[in-house]
């Protein structure tokens, strides 16, 4: 969709491309009557299409665009042009919770516990409120959260944040809008509830176990399961008691131990019954620590304990990220991506071989803020890529949070983050081609896969890979013979191989086609 990009949809202009994902991809806009920036998320040609799409995308964005709570991104408007379907919404400048999180594992730190327990009862509050007015999220997971930093905390004691969910409503788009049939499900795999991994039919207490996840996995460092196939989600979230958090983090309190399992729990009448409820137990416990439980979490952990506060005061946090930020756009030739705290992010050709990055105009690239030197990094091509070199900086140039040593080359993988000042930067390798060849031949996916009743539908986070199982269940009577269809769809730019297996039931038992 990068032809979008300077063209003008009803009144709002398309600046920048902040991320594609598997429904549609996200821009950065400005809506020219008002003079403000928006998100403008624009739905997949091949999905708006579809007579069936177009009547769900309206009933599900006017069921959305109802919601009005601190921590939800409003939805301005949405509508349709032409062959485009889109949505407007909020531009919130905040950080993803999922590549925050993937941040804090790089460098082995865990969030202040306050911090953490402030976070999460935002959420479970807009879950209240949401699930209130009868809509259900149905994929919260980290990446489906921003956190922005406020001038001043909304309630006395708590740190000065705001999280921010996004998508909701998007998931149920695939799955038949608001009169979605039973039997088919999405989610992410690690998040979501034991009725949704099943899929049966599911109601708010299905949120409130993926929030409850993404606590344990604030809380302790990690995920509750190791879980990468969809029967895996099944057995384990379904089966399987997580470690309980105090075991992987001997210092935390008691109380917030016992909030994390009551949202985790099998059985949702054994969890919060609303979002209300959660906060307010998440609150309570909070309430209850005192400097000792602090000073007791944070003499237990492994690694450091950080504050996002400060982290987002000293731009010391990922690329700033915007709803479905699983990919960002990617060109025709590398690129280096430089992003910086309350700004759209740039993208530079990479057209020579050494390219210097600093202060002083006479550089290949000009950054501004405090901590950049005149002549700060050097970066240059090599045989399998790109490496950085720090130019005796005197505020240093940081690679994954890591300090490089002056005049010392380091290898720069693509994705890998630099911060120099305020700034990040990461390099990207050109785009692949859309189409993929086997044999001579080329294919590319161009149709979604349909769920009809009673069937079960999955999609991989990325939104590339679609499976669908139908029936969802079968049932066998002794001597008789049933059939299950899967089909699988790869919407992915490579080509890829999979091979179908059978697992929990004997050999014998099952013909698998060749």
């Amino acid at each position: 969709m990068d032809d979008l990009i300077g063209k003008q949809i009803n009144k709002f202009r398309i600046d920048l491309l902040l991320g594609e994902g598997g429904m549609g991809a996200v821009y950065r806009a400005t809506d020219m009557t008002l003079a403000r920036p928006v998100a403008l998320k624009v739905m997949h040609r091949q999905l708006a299409s579809q007579p069936q799409f177009q009547r769900r995308f309206m009933q599900e964005a006017q069921a959305v665009a109802r919601l009005s709570h601190p921590s939800i991104v409003t939805i301005y408007s949405f509508d349709h042009e032409q062959s485009l379907f889109y949505i407007v919404m909020e531009y919130v400048q905040g950080v993803s919770l999922g590549k925050y999180i993937k941040q804090l594992v790089q460098r082995n730190q865990v969030v202040k516990l306050n911090e953490t327990m402030t976070i999460v009862a935002q959420v479970a509050d807009a879950l209240g409120y949401a699930h209130h007015h009868g809509v259900i999220h149905r994929d919260i997971k980290p990446d489906n959260i921003l956190v922005k930093k406020l001038d001043e905390p909304e309630r006395p004691g708590e740190p000065a944040l705001r999280a921010v969910v996004t998508d909701f409503g998007l998931a149920k788009l695939l799955e038949g809008g608001i009169e979605t049939q039973s039997g088919t499900f999405m989610g992410t795999l690690p998040y979501m509830s034991p009725e949704q991994a099943l899929a049966k039919e599911i109601d708010g207490r299905s949120d409130i176990y993926s929030l409850g996840v993404v606590l344990y996995q604030l809380a302790t460092g990690r995920l509750p399961f190791d879980i990468k196939t969809p029967t895996d989600a099944v057995m384990k979230h379904m089966n399987e008691i997580p470690p309980h958090p105090r075991t992987l983090q001997p210092g935390l309190p008691t109380a917030v131990e016992e909030v994390i399992l009551k949202a985790l729990a099998k059985d949702p009448a054994d969890r919060f019954q609303t979002g209300g409820e959660f906060a307010r137990a998440l609150r309570q416990a909070a309430g209850t620590l005192d400097e000792s439980d602090v000073t007791a979490f944070a003499t237990a952990v492994s690694g450091s304990v950080i504050s996002m506060v400060t982290q987002i005061d000293a731009g010391d946090v990922p690329v700033p990220s915007q709803m479905e930020p699983e990919e960002t756009a990617v060109g025709r030739e590398p690129r280096l991506i430089i992003a910086k705290k309350g700004e759209a992010p740039q993208a530079f050709p990479l057209t020579q071989d050494q390219i210097v990055i600093g202060r002083s105009s006479q550089c290949d690239i000009t950054l501004t803020g405090d901590g950049v030197s005149r002549r700060h990094a050097l970066l240059e091509k090599t045989a399998t890529g790109w490496q950085i070199t720090d130019l005796n900086s005197t505020n240093g140039t940081y690679l994954e949070g890591k300090k490089l040593l002056a005049d010392i080359p380091e290898p720069l993988e693509p994705g890998q983050e630099v911060r120099i000042g305020p700034n990040f930067l990461r390099w990207q390798p050109p785009a692949r081609p859309k189409q993929s060849q086997v044999g001579g031949l080329t294919y590319q996916a161009t149709t979604p896969l349909a769920a009809p009743p009673g069937s079960s539908q999955i999609h991989s986070t990325s939104g590339q890979l679609s499976i669908v199982v139908t029936p969802t269940n079968v049932d066998v009577a002794p001597g008789s013979r049933a059939e299950m269809q899967v089909e699988l769809l790869n919407q992915g730019t490579t080509v890829d191989h999979f091979v179908l297996e059978m697992q929990g039931i004997q050999p014998d038992w099952v013909t698998l086609p060749p």
